[in-house]
């Protein structure tokens, strides 16, 4: 399949996409963009670096440093000096907008941590996993989700987290009408067939997080919408641009032919 600068939107062989997991956000992607969908398992680092954006920015280095006082024991074992030197390392404040997001978005991300830090360095989490990639197949589709941390709970049961930055961070509601948290149930469930999983989303702006568990109709629910956005994936033959204000930010910008 060609993907240079004469790529041909219009007519794609199904069997050349890669076969490697779906992950949520790659449903996201087809179901705002179908070009955006294609055109993002080309984009090379460097290329997609540059449309990440401030706020994206700010959670990736705000995550580096919270996965990496988890995997030294979590904020009981960690001083908040080093957290923030974790912070700094990942910080990369070329990928703002401007010297003024860049400095406004820094003292955002110091601030988070050292709430965090304060809020939690008297927990005894039993830590489970750090960084734990997953991998599901529902419907003959493989899926992969990301728990940013694996927590064996107090009354049993392990819980999947995340942490979100967003200024806006989702509700109970929300969380189960996503197909990202969903996806990261069903992918927990199976790689823990005798746990009792949940999952929290936990938002370091509001110092506060939201767990919750799936049932069987919810869980059935999430299942259904991914393998049937997958289906069409896995099919299609063309992949039509969609314009709009996610075109600022998308990670195949550079390469998309309505935007040349």
């Amino acid at each position: 399949m060609s993907t240079d600068d004469d790529f041909d939107e219009q007519v794609i062989d199904p069997l050349d996409l890669p076969e490697r997991p779906l992950t949520a956000r790659n449903l996201a992607d087809y179901q705002e963009c179908p070009q955006k969908f294609l055109l993002s398992h080309f984009v090379p680092r460097a290329e997609s670096r540059r449309f990440i954006g401030g706020p994206a920015a700010l959670h990736q280095a705000l995550r580096e440093a919270l996965v990496e006082c988890y995997r030294l024991g979590g904020p009981t074992e960690v001083l908040p000096e080093r957290l923030l030197e974790g912070f700094e390392h990942g910080w990369d404040g070329r990928l703002c907008a401007d010297s003024l997001e860049e400095q406004r978005l820094h003292d955002q991300g110091v601030a988070m941590l050292e709430t965090y830090h304060a809020r939690h360095q008297q927990d005894q989490p039993e830590i489970s996993q750090v960084d734990l990639r997953m991998e599901v197949e529902l419907g003959g589709h493989l899926f992969v989700a990301v728990a940013d941390l694996i927590l064996r709970e107090a009354e049993g049961g392990l819980n999947a987290l995340r942490w979100l930055s967003t200024r806006r961070p989702p509700g109970p509601a929300e969380i189960v009408e996503s197909l990202s948290w969903g996806l990261l149930f069903l992918a927990a469930e199976h790689s823990f067939p005798e746990e009792d999983v949940s999952v929290t989303m936990y938002s370091l702006r509001r110092a506060s997080g939201h767990r919750l568990r799936f049932d069987a109709e919810e869980a059935h629910g999430v299942q259904r919408r991914l393998t049937r956005i997958a289906d069409r994936i896995r099919v299609a033959t063309e992949f039509p641009t969609v314009t709009g204000k996610h075109c600022r930010w998308c990670r195949a910008r550079g390469r998309c032919p309505a935007l040349r």
